[in-house]
């Protein structure tokens, strides 16, 4: 009886390496989309929905130089989800100005 002979793995092949659902390669991306997901609650948004911004700039020119792109993904939707929780936040607090006679 043989023993079956493995076979050649190709190259770049990531099938054994552990799913996570935050980038491993890239600790960029990985902030951003932090500070992305935490602005969502409200009056934070003001103040990490644009360092998401930034961090997701330097995450997406770190994703392109990795040769598998890790993060890429994540520096995308933390750029995005950013700018819209700085623009939602900036017009929640600018009715709630309003509301009180502030302005």
């Amino acid at each position: 009886m043989t023993t079956p002979v493995p076979t050649a793995r190709r190259k770049n092949d990531r099938s054994e390496i552990p799913v996570s659902f935050l980038p491993e390669g890239n600790p960029t991306a990985c902030r951003a989309y932090l500070c992305a997901v935490i602005g969502l609650i409200p009056g934070v948004g003001l103040l990490l929905g644009p360092l998401a911004i930034i961090l997701g700039i330097f995450g997406r020119r770190d994703a392109l130089r990795d040769e598998h792109q890790r993060g890429l993904g994540h520096a995308y939707v933390s750029r995005l989800l950013g700018g819209v929780e700085l623009a939602c936040n900036a017009a929640g607090m600018m009715l709630i100005a309003i509301a009180q006679g502030w302005l």
